[in-house]
């Protein structure tokens, strides 16, 4: 029985067909391949009848771009289709080891035995060549969600969507974050699909993630866009989940929450200064919330 999804939501051709020889040439075939054309203008067909029959996959032609206005759209556009218990979100650019799908079975009694919901794979990046330019990612078989979300945001490792798998029910239970370009989407969408729950570490299996000109990671065109997608992120992380992270980290994020604010002349700031302040027992920062907010509010 297939448990397994794997959704590629398609856009750009130019690495495609590696990402698709990587999907067939699977050890192991107990896995449904969704594939969501988001108004493309290059037909990814020819590539899919060259490596798959009509009956080996499931392929949507959309007309609408989503992409475009925010990839979470177009990630919950194929998942409603989706009716497998779980579910991978690859990237159109990216790799998965032969035995991707073999690990995941092969670890999936001890995974259900944790009641994790959320899989993560070891993690390397690769250039438009398809040369790697930094290591494949190793972690304890079980983190904490926040332990990994540290791992990240204060230890710089690399993350991204393509190295995770989620239980489907958790997922419909909390979603994606609609960040602007969905920049930080993929960091909130593991922390809160976890839904408390340990994260399940395989390092017996990888996945390459393609770091080019062509995708937003790689882009420089999008720099303020970004900027303000951690803007909102990190006030969406401050607001939900101030106790949960380290108090110098938090401290730092508010900063910068206020500086954001100054800098784009923005006097609606949607952290409670009282409370947070409060929180980290910083008097002094709470004296001087007058004269915060009268530089703020008197640009």
């Amino acid at each position: 029985m297939n448990q397994l999804a794997i959704i590629i939501p398609y856009y750009k051709i130019d690495f495609f067909e590696e990402t698709i020889q990587s999907v067939v040439a699977q050890t192991d075939k107990r896995f449904i391949l969704y594939i969501g054309n988001d108004a493309s203008p290059n037909d990814p067909k020819p590539i899919l009848d060259k490596y798959l029959k009509p009956n080996e996959y499931e392929y949507f032609d959309y007309k609408e771009n989503l992409g475009g206005q925010n990839l979470a759209l177009q990630w919950e556009r194929i998942l409603d289709h989706v009716q497998e218990e779980w579910f991978q979100i690859l990237g159109d650019d990216d790799v998965i080891s032969k035995d991707f799908v073999a690990e995941f079975y092969s670890n999936l009694n001890e995974i259900n035995k944790y009641h994790c919901n959320v899989i993560k794979f070891s993690q390397g990046w690769i250039d438009e060549k398809g040369t790697q330019i930094r290591e494949f990612t190793n972690y304890p078989k079980l983190m904490k969600p926040f332990e990994n979300w540290e791992k990240k945001f204060i230890n710089g490792d690399q993350s991204s969507l393509s190295e995770h798998i989620f239980r489907t029910s958790s997922y419909l239970k909390h979603g994606f974050r609609h960040f602007p370009l969905a920049w930080s989407s993929d960091d909130f969408a593991v922390l809160e699909i976890s839904d408390g729950k340990d994260i399940y570490f395989i390092k017996n299996a990888e996945v390459k993630v393609r770091i080019s000109k062509e995708n937003i990671s790689g882009k420089t065109d999008n720099e303020e866009e970004k900027k303000k997608a951690l803007h909102l992120a990190n006030e969406y992380l401050i607001n939900k989940y101030y106790r949960e992270i380290p108090k110098d980290y938090l401290s730092s994020k508010i900063q910068e929450q206020i500086k954001y604010a100054f800098q784009h002349q923005s006097s609606d700031l949607k952290i409670n200064l009282i409370k947070l302040y409060w929180y980290l027992k910083d008097y002094k920062k709470l004296l001087n919330l007058p004269k915060t907010y009268f530089y703020l509010y008197t640009k």
